[in-house]
């Protein structure tokens, strides 16, 4: 397995920019970043093209492979021709990640609300991959949709069946650790899905309250605070045969960047630890 960080994460104060942090990324011991199409910053949906290459080569240049990306697509949307709209956006985002050369894309499906009811997210969320599987599969890219906090996909059995009605070797899941804690466990998910329809991993923990009790919990925390039993997560993922990037979605504190980054790379080294008993 190998490290890597969610840009997300990652603050550039004024001044500063991803590119300059890059070198410090690599001596930190990350080998990859996953990056984000977001409404601002160094990659959207209008950056050229001539930039977005610019980008990859900088990141492979500096050692720091750009693996995957977020952001960008939404399925659940309540307006037809909003829907539209975000499909042309997918497709973009698909492109973009052919310049850039990464390997896979995660999914934020949207979110289930009182006007997008469970079974038409059900119906957005397939319709939606099927829509895109096919360029993911010409292009080699791998799409991957995740447990979000959305009221949506609540067991690793529906997520099992979405897969299985999309079927595509395109087509997997993204799966967040610290997100399943509150109503699950997630070794118990890894072991169900099993590796082949893990596609990607996001590494956070979170702690439930005293009471263990579905709605009772304290909330996301640092590595090694919270409710994950990491042993058990790591030996799972690699009895499924899991040995992709180990993505980093957490806070990194008041401490100065340069120590902040060396104590999540240590923790990457602990868990990977785990993953090899």
């Amino acid at each position: 397995m190998k490290k890597s960080i969610m840009r997300a994460t990652l603050p550039t104060p004024q001044g500063q920019t991803l590119i300059k942090q890059l070198d410090l990324l690599k001596k930190s011991g990350f080998d990859g970043i996953q990056l984000g199409v977001q409404p601002v910053g160094e990659l959207t949906l209008r950056t050229p093209d001539a930039d977005v290459d610019a980008l990859a080569k900088a990141c492979r240049d500096a050692g720091v492979e750009p693996h995957s990306l977020y952001g960008g697509i939404t399925f659940f949307r309540e307006d037809e021709a909003d829907r539209k709209r975000g499909m042309d956006d997918a497709r973009h985002v698909l492109e973009i990640a052919a310049v850039l050369g990464v390997q896979t894309i995660l999914i934020h499906p949207g979110q289930l609300t009182s006007a997008i009811p469970y079974d038409d997210c059900w119906k957005y969320a397939f319709d939606g991959l099927q829509a895109l599987k096919g360029k993911a599969e010409s292009t080699h890219l791998r799409l991957g949709l995740e447990n979000v906090w959305n009221k949506f996909l609540m067991s690793p059995l529906e997520f099992q069946r979405l897969i299985a009605e999309v079927d595509s070797t395109a087509v997997g899941i993204w799966f967040d650790i610290g997100n399943v804690v509150v109503f699950g466990h997630p070794e118990q998910w890894i072991r169900i899905l099993g590796g082949k329809p893990i596609v990607g991993i996001h590494v956070k923990d979170f702690k439930r309250g005293p009471s263990d009790h579905f709605g009772t919990y304290d909330g996301f925390t640092p590595l090694f605070h919270g409710s994950v039993n990491w042993p058990a997560v790591m030996r799972q993922l690699a009895e499924v045969g899991f040995d992709d990037y180990l993505i980093t979605e957490v806070s990194l504190g008041a401490q100065p960047l340069p120590d902040a980054l060396q104590e999540l790379s240590r923790q990457l080294d602990v868990l990977i630890g785990y993953a090899k008993k």
